[in-house]
Formats: structure tokens, sequence, C-alpha cells
């Protein structure tokens, strides 16, 4: 009877165990056409929604349709690199874990360059980070902290919005973001000022190993949209749409500890 009892126990246990030991995209059947792509949330910054119309406008020009998974920048990526998904929504050159099977698509889409945002005037427009004590970042951008001067305090933010929020409360110095976002942040506060850039990187759609097959198609998608000048028309809506004041809830991590 105890052996009975236990194996009653044991069972859903190991069920629970191989259920999620699972990849996502691989546990739930689903269309041959539809390809699951990691990203962080539409919401977040609006280049993350003209992002995904990029990648859906490629997909749909190979006959697939992409669904995506969202969730925090860091969150997307190891959902990416660990098969959950069949491709990440876009990352610069080297930010992802070199023994993943996760491939840039070439060409990149475009170049990315990471800035300093700050609302001090004291604060230089070159080398803006080294005359700042407490750095923010979009927890996420992988590239981000290690590009902070040693010694930093680094704060993370959920988004653009959230490192503006932070910079006006002065809980943070400066911040570091996407050149687009910083342009549009400062529509919305004319008194923020851009450094110079930390970061210009090209920056590539990502797919997983898995479906290579589908590459040689997207590709020439990619290169076409580029060619017809969509993908620039695109990244000009980025900067100059117009951008309200965020009611997002301010989420941030614990400051961390100094930057060795």
């Amino acid at each position: 009877m105890a052996a009975a009892m236990i194996n009653r126990l044991i069972a859903p246990i190991t069920l629970l165990a191989i259920t999620f030991s699972v990849p996502i995209a691989q546990a739930a059947p689903k269309s041959p056409d539809i390809r699951l792509i990691a990203s962080p949330p539409e919401s977040s910054d609006f280049s993350i929604a003209l992002g995904q119309q990029l990648i859906r406008a490629i997909y749909q020009q190979c006959g697939l349709t992409v669904e995506f998974l969202e969730a925090p920048p860091a969150r997307s990526v190891t959902l990416a690199e660990t098969g959950w998904a069949d491709g990440e929504l876009a990352r610069p050159a080297h930010s992802v874990n070199p023994d993943s099977e996760l491939v840039p698509l070439e060409p990149p889409i475009s170049r990315l360059q990471l800035v300093p945002i700050y609302l001090d005037p004291a604060i230089p427009h070159e080398h803006s980070l080294d005359a700042a004590d407490r750095i923010g970042y979009i927890n996420g951008y992988r590239l981000a902290p290690q590009l902070l001067p040693a010694g930093k305090q680094g704060l993370a933010a959920h988004s653009t919005d959230q490192l503006l929020r932070l910079l006006e409360m002065g809980r943070i110095d400066a911040g570091v973001t996407l050149g687009w976002d910083a342009q549009r942040a400062a529509a919305v506060n004319p008194k923020l000022m851009i450094g110079a850039p930390i970061l210009d990187s090209p920056v590539y759609h990502y797919i997983h190993n898995s479906r290579l097959k589908d590459a040689p198609c997207l590709s020439l998608a990619l290169q076409g949209l580029k060619d017809s000048g969509y993908v620039d028309r695109l990244n000009n809506e980025a900067i100059s749409a117009p951008q309200q004041p965020s009611t997002e809830v301010l989420v941030t991590s614990d400051p961390a500890e100094p930057l060795k």
C-alpha cells in the first residue's frame, strides 16, 4: 500500500517535469506556416511595435504567419536562445549567446545606436556617462551594462518612458536607450539631452537553427523591403510619430552593485 501511495505521488510530479522540460514552440502543435517569434512587449517602446510590423511583413512575403511570444527584453532573447520560439525580433550583433542555436538573418535590418539621455546641462555631450554616477538602462539590453564606465551605479528599467521618469524624479543622472526612442522621449520633454552614441552596431533578426530552411526566402524579402525604402520609412516613423507622456506604472530593479 505504501508503494502504491508513493507511485500516486510521483506520477503527477513526473508528468509536470516532462511537460515543462519541452520548449513551448515544440510542445503545442501549430500550423506549419506559423512562426513563433520572441519579442519584447509591443507596448514597451514604439520601436518594438515598428519592429514587429517589419518582421510580419518579411514573413508574409514568404507565405508565413508570425505570432509573437512577448516577454520582457531579458526573457525574450532567452526564450529564443533556448528553443522556445522560432526566432527573436531583433538584436545587435554579438548580443546573442554564441553557444545558442540562433542565427542572424542577413542582411542586417538596420543600424542601431545606444545613446545616453540626461537632463543635467553640466553633463557633456561626449563621454556623457563618465560624468554620471547613477545610470539607468533597459533591462534585457545585454550590451548596455557592459558599456557603462567602471564603478557606476546601475538601475534597470522596463522602457525608455521609465528612464525619462527616473531622470525627472532625480533617481538617475543619465539613462541609456536606443537612438530612435531617445528622440521620441525628447519630444515629450524638450529639456532632455542626447549624448554621443556609446554603441553603433548592425541589428539583426535572429532565427532558430531549426528554421534555417526559411532563411533564403526571408533574406530576399528583407532585402526587397530595404531596397523599396520600406525599412527607412519605418525608421523615420519611429522618430516622428506623435508621442504622449507615459502613464505606465514605474517598475525598476534594485540598484545594482557598482559595475567593475
